[in-house]
């Protein structure tokens, strides 16, 4: 009871000076926007402001009460969100089955925005659509817009490079092929790339190949070494590069020596 009594006292007395030095020096707000002026007291000024900033937290909390607390609202809200990313879901899935990857592309910042999205699900839908995307491309200039346009991490798959490397010579940019081929022999070297060189000899094949001899020094997988044998064999003619692909299949059989091998076969055929 003192506690209040105490409280109280000192209220009065911090009022009666507040009041007694307004009274003396109210002070002076002026504004002026557009045209408009308006003046006033810095007490009225910090009354306004006080009172416009309570009458905003409370529309702000009625918005969020009829939002989420009204039976029946937040619910309708909420399902009709859950049925517009069903159709989302839906329409993209059909042109996924219909090959219509334009029309995927253009739904893919939306896919990214629902409660279908997730890390890996952007990414997965990133890199299919960049593979659908190279696969459906007719020109080399084409093919080479798109894959400029690639994150930097999709292109650092080895499956996506192959895809761009492998459509390139499906396109006839052969020399586009060698340098992509060279680039990709910096610092390492993929299996997957070796089907690449199965079919193709590329015209900077000493370049590449010291680059591979540096590679198969240190790595474990041998796929610069197979790389290595694939450009030998390229380089000989008649049976010698037969059989350099056969001995070296005896030795740790690859697809990629078989696939070389047929292709020598059937060009010698033609």
């Amino acid at each position: 009871m003192k506690r209040w009594l105490w409280v109280i006292t000192a209220g009065l007395i911090a009022g009666v000076a507040l009041a007694s030095f307004i009274s003396r020096d109210p002070g002076y707000v002026l504004l002026q926007v557009a045209g408009y002026r308006l003046e006033t007291s810095l007490v009225a000024f910090i009354v306004a402001t006080a009172a416009l900033f309570i009458f905003a937290r409370f529309v702000g909390r009625l918005v969020a009460g009829i939002l989420g607390v009204v039976p029946g609202v937040g619910r309708w809200l909420g399902k009709r969100k859950e049925e517009q990313n069903l159709e989302l879901i839906q329409s993209s899935f059909d042109d996924v089955l219909n090959g219509n990857v334009t029309a995927l592309a253009g739904k893919a910042a939306k896919l990214e925005k629902s409660s279908w999205h997730s890390e890996s699900r952007a990414k997965q839908l990133r890199q299919w659509l960049l593979a659908r995307q190279m696969r459906s491309s007719q020109k080399p200039a084409q093919l080479n817009k798109i894959w400029s346009k690639a994150a930097a991490s999709d292109k650092a798959e080895v499956a996506l490079r192959v895809e761009y490397i492998t459509r390139l010579y499906q396109l006839g940019a052969t020399s586009d092929v060698d340098v992509v081929l060279l680039e990709s022999a910096k610092s390492s070297w993929q299996d997957a790339l070796n089907s690449v060189l199965a079919v193709h000899q590329p015209k900077n094949a000493e370049q590449l190949l010291e680059r591979l001899t540096q590679v198969a020094a240190s790595e474990k997988s041998g796929a610069a070494s197979l790389a290595i044998t694939l450009l030998k064999a390229n380089a000989l003619a008649g049976e010698a590069g037969d059989d350099l692909l056969i001995e070296a299949h005896k030795k740790q059989a690859s697809e990629h020596l078989i696939k070389a091998l047929g292709v020598r076969r059937l060009q010698k055929a033609s």
